[in-house]
């Protein structure tokens, strides 16, 4: 018999209806114990969402699942067991994906104890859930992570692969975020935990030049938006309603439709 954690225990799953979630769905249905599951459905800004699974959840612990997560079978089980198995002041316990697209690992699932969380509801800020952890660390409360021993290789923590559904607007967006978000980050007040993005950079120039792959074309054009992005202003949360008007995408469009006549291909590579 699977374990039964169904009153102990919530799966949130968060989609804005990206190519992933019917597999996300199923890899979540095969899971090897019970859990109730909630979908949470086109809900922005991303704060939103997350202040969702706080306020509709009814069990202890809560686990939040992006649709662009594949997890293992053994995934929720061993999330539910190391968390408690943590100290009573553990709020968020982070474990590893593997990222099909950047080749390595990720921080990516995440378990919560709802009723410390609760406390701290999110706010529509950029890095809403950085802003959150910030505040309950400093009232005493933990954000654990598994370290990450080798980011190349997958371990006993790492607990499902990070999508490989990706489109080209999707991954635009991911990397003009992470880059953002990236150079706002100081040890004080920390944005990501994604430092590697401008280093991987190069990463994608190199593969786009070996292969001519449009998901990597995309994805260096997202870190040069990022980069060149103003940080002025704290910002909002990110929004899917504003994805059809990424800024950059469309000459982006342009330049890798302009390249390809002129070499006498495809962009659709």
């Amino acid at each position: 018999m699977p374990h039964d954690f169904t009153n102990e225990l919530t799966v949130f799953v968060i989609t804005v209806g990206a190519p992933s979630f019917d597999e996300c769905r199923r890899r979540i249905a095969a899971q090897d114990c019970r859990f109730r599951t909630v979908v949470v459905d086109r809900v922005a800004p991303m704060s939103r969402a997350l202040q969702r699974m706080i306020d509709q959840c009814e069990t202890p612990f809560f686990v939040q699942v992006d649709e662009d997560m594949l997890l293992e079978q053994f995934a929720v089980r061993s999330l539910y067991e190391r968390m408690i198995a943590s100290p009573s002041e553990t709020a968020i316990l982070t474990c590893h994906l593997f990222d099909v697209h950047a080749e390595r690992l990720i921080y990516g699932i995440k378990i919560y104890r709802h009723a410390i969380v609760k406390e701290y509801p999110y706010r529509n800020v950029e890095a809403c859930e950085f802003d959150q952890i910030r505040r309950f660390r400093k009232d005493g409360f933990l954000d654990a992570r598994i370290p990450i021993e080798d980011p190349r290789r997958r371990s006993s923590h790492t607990l499902g692969v990070h999508d490989a559904f990706w489109t080209p607007r999707a991954i635009y967006e991911r990397y003009a975020t992470l880059e953002r978000k990236r150079r706002r980050h100081t040890p004080e007040r920390p944005t990501t935990m994604a430092e590697w993005v401008k280093d991987h950079a190069a990463v994608f120039l190199d593969r786009f030049l070996e292969s001519g792959s449009k998901l990597d074309f995309y994805a260096l054009m997202g870190v040069i938006a990022g980069s060149v992005a103003p940080l002025d202003a704290r910002g909002n949360e990110k929004d899917y309603r504003e994805y059809a008007r990424l800024p950059g995408f469309e000459h982006a469009n342009r330049f890798l439709d302009e390249a390809a006549k002129r070499a006498g291909g495809s962009s659709d590579s």
